[in-house]
Formats: C-alpha cells, structure tokens, sequence
C-alpha cells in the first residue's frame, strides 16, 4: 500500500502541475483575453518568478492529494461510497483551498459555491462513468469466466 501510495503521489505531482498550469491559462485567457502561465493578483502580490513557484508547488500537492488520494479505494474495510465520499471531499477541499490561494476564483460566496458545485458536478460524472465502464468489464470477465467452465465441462465430458 505504501509503495502504491508513493507510486501515485509521484505521478500526481507531474500532473497536478500541468493541471494547475493549464487551468491558470484557460482561467486567464477566458476571464481576460490573455494567455498568462500565472494569475495578474497572484504576480502582482508574489512577484513571477515566486508567482511561479508558489504555483508549482500547489499543482505539485493538489496532484499528489488527488491521487494519492486515490488509496482510499485501496481500503478493504471501506465501502466504494465511504472512498468515494472521502476522496469527493479531499479532491474539493484542496482544489478550493489551492483555487483561492492561486487567485482562479475571488472569496465570495457566490464563486465558492458555483466552484463547490462545478467540483461535485465534475467528480460525480467522472465517478459514474468510471462506475459504468467497470460494471461492464466484470460483466465481461464474468461471461468469459462461464464460457471457460463450459468448455472445461465439454472437455471432461
């Protein structure tokens, strides 16, 4: 499990920085017509090269919480909703904690409600088709495991 969370952790930070730096582009290129790799207030308050750091480093956790994160559904005595719940909670938690620091979003409450339910939205559509494409595959292993057992009862026979 440790080996696995670490696995995870690792490829988090790869893709939690190349998520936040895409969503920092597209916030600023929607929001103000321009391409910036960091938010204005973010520069103006940091600087940019600390801007950029800083920025880094949030996409480095926010990656390594969203995917680590994802051992819960490692947890034998969990249910899938329990995981599912946790992982829901961790992934919106970080992302609005790290979305406010980074300036995507103002603290108001109008945003952080409209950015809390985008977030479910996003996470519960990802889950359901996630939940389909699973449902499908053990209804195949399933098939193809009656199929064996038949031809091995043909064989006997």
């Amino acid at each position: 499990m440790k080996k696995l969370l670490i696995t995870r952790s690792l490829a988090g930070i790869v893709v939690g920085v190349t998520a936040v730096n895409i969503i920092t582009i597209l916030v600023n290129y929607l929001g103000q017509g321009q391409a910036l790799i960091c938010m204005p207030e973010l520069t103006e308050r940091l600087g940019f090269t600390t801007a950029v750091v800083v920025q880094t480093l949030l996409g480095a956790l926010l990656g390594v919480l969203a995917i680590g994160g994802m051992c819960f559904f490692d947890i034998e005595e969990w249910s899938l909703l329990r995981a599912s719940v946790a992982h829901c909670a961790l992934i919106l938690f970080s992302y609005m904690t790290i979305g406010l620091l980074l300036h995507w979003f103002s603290f108001h409450i109008i945003p952080i409600l409209i950015m809390t339910f985008a977030i479910i939205f996003a996470y519960a559509l990802i889950w359901l088709i996630m939940y389909l494409a699973w449902k499908r595959e053990v209804r195949e292993m399933t098939r193809l495991a009656e199929e064996y057992k038949k031809d091995a009862e043909a064989k006997e026979n």
